[in-house]
């Protein structure tokens, strides 16, 4: 058993040799049955009220600009944005383009503020995208209890012990470029909760395999999934 887990998990500690396999051939198949344990509910806020082809150009705003986001690295941020395109391309959409990539077009049609109404609608006069989707991120934290290994020896290696879990809270609305006007809007909610693992003699431990970046991960798929069925016909 590596010193790590014996740090991590002192319970680990009094197993016998067969519950420490065991416990190693648990983690190992862990992944499979770890969305158990994930659960993501959808908020309508705005319902689609209009028939999105998938030849209509779509703009993806950039996740840096909501300061929300500057939570995850930039690498997470590219990470996400790169998925939305490919999620939104998987569904049959041909034309999707990140704003940060249309630097050159953009500038050449004379944009520069998307929030000023008379350059966002040379957004479809000019570059012919009728649509900008924009996400933002609201509550993302990680809560649970830290326990030391020795309670009164405030120097003593301190491990995970219960009630874990992740939640990340996602707002994905898209836009008309021509009218400023939101038509679709939707709040997704996913929270990652612990992972009970029996060790025998009745007692389990608590395990989080989740992180920040999964949960917002999570959100964002099945949000830009449900833009998507939602602006179906």
């Amino acid at each position: 058993m590596s010193p790590l887990l014996q740090t991590l998990f002192p319970k680990l500690n009094s197993l016998s040799k067969r519950q420490k396999l065991m416990f190693r051939l648990l983690l190992l198949s862990i992944s499979p049955v770890f969305s158990a344990c994930t659960s993501t509910k959808i908020y309508p806020r705005i319902s689609c009220h209009i028939c999105l082809s998938q030849q209509d150009g779509i703009l993806l705003l950039p996740l840096n600009w909501q300061e929300s986001f500057r939570q995850l690295s930039i690498a997470e941020q590219n990470r996400l944005e790169k998925m939305i395109v490919e999620i939104l391309h998987e569904k049959g959409f041909t034309n999707v383009a990140l704003y940060d990539q249309m630097d050159y077009e953009l500038l050449n049609a004379g944009i520069k503020d998307v929030n000023d109404p008379v350059q966002r609608a040379n957004i479809n006069l000019e570059l012919g995208i009728p649509y900008l989707l924009g996400l933002s991120l609201g509550e993302l934290a990680w809560s649970g209890n830290w326990e030391r290994t020795d309670p009164s020896d405030f120097n003593s290696p301190s491990h995970w012990e219960n009630d874990t879990h992740i939640k990340s809270f996602l707002r994905v609305a898209l836009m008309e470029t021509a009218t400023g006007n939101i038509i679709s809007d939707y709040a997704i909610e996913t929270t990652i909760s612990e992972f009970p693992i029996p060790i025998g003699d009745g007692e389990t431990l608590d395990l989080n395999f989740g992180s920040l970046f999964k949960a917002v991960s999570i959100s964002t798929r099945k949000g830009i999934k449900n833009i998507v069925k939602d602006c179906g016909c």
